[in-house]
């Protein structure tokens, strides 16, 4: 399972879980099936070679008023690490912060607490990629060339890949969007998401998440697309926030260890 993403609000307390239990998996239409097997397997090739990697993250909450007009904006930034654990079929992601820097104070204002969406690529993972269905769409261009385009669609509900608490309540979340792909790499280089089902009935009018990776190259040659920014839309009946999370200075994060003997005591 992954446990990694939330969001909270100061005045609606909403929290989002990501929570994956394996599913049978959902055969593709031939069309996709290469496509998806090779997508899959670029994910799997990132998550199995890098336990772990860091960076600086900087976080933009802006609460929006009438016309989008931001109403307060705080800005920080973070030691940002990515941790993996691998066992079977299952996948816990852990995400770690450290604050460095903060401008801005929420004083009374409600603000959007994010993160985890910053890991939208592994949607593809082969564990996961049987609570979605996915269909072909035309190419587009990209700033670097053609980019293959796939849209996506949650189907499975007994195992949601997400759920949103509210106080003591959970809620699953059925997301679907659309997702870029390099056809080069087979790597995914941008996420849109949303709330396939309306969940008005708790408040929660709109959840939109847009995620786009750059390629990075680390000093052992590797490279690989990791998430260069991730933006979150959120809105109820009375409030609406937007976050903007940036992810610079990559590296492959490591824990020496050294093991010292000492002499028996005399």
């Amino acid at each position: 399972m992954i446990r990694c993403s939330s969001i909270s609000a100061t005045a609606s307390r909403l929290a989002v879980a990501l929570a994956v239990t394996v599913v049978p998996a959902r055969p593709a239409g031939p069309a996709l099936s290469p496509l998806l097997d090779q997508v899959g397997r670029q994910e799997q090739k990132f998550w199995s070679y890098f336990p772990s990697v860091a960076c600086t993250e900087t976080v933009t909450q802006t609460k929006l008023g009438v016309k989008n007009k931001p109403l307060f904006v705080q800005r920080q930034t973070f030691d940002y690490l990515i941790g993996l654990q691998s066992s079977g079929m299952e996948i816990v992601v852990d995400e770690s912060r450290l604050r460095k820097t903060r401008s801005g104070s929420k004083a009374n204002a409600s603000l959007l607490e994010t993160n985890g969406f910053s890991i939208f690529s592994l949607i593809f993972h082969p564990i996961y990629q049987a609570h979605y269905e996915f269909t072909p769409l035309p190419p587009e261009a990209g700033p670097d060339g053609t980019l293959l385009a796939i849209g996506f669609r949650q189907v499975v509900n007994d195992h949601p890949l997400s759920v949103l608490r509210v106080r003591d309540h959970e809620y699953p979340l059925a997301w679907q969007g659309k997702a870029w792909i390099d056809p080069a790499t087979s790597a995914v280089v941008r996420v849109q998401a949303g709330l396939g089902d309306s969940m008005g009935y708790i408040g929660l009018l709109r959840l939109d998440v847009d995620v786009t990776y750059t390629r990075v190259k680390f000093s052992d040659s590797t490279e690989y697309e990791l998430p260069a920014r991730a933006v979150i839309d959120a809105e109820t009946k009375r409030q609406h926030w937007r976050n903007t999370h940036e992810f610079a200075g990559y590296k492959r994060f490591q824990v020496d260890t050294e093991e010292k003997t000492e002499a028996p005591k005399k």
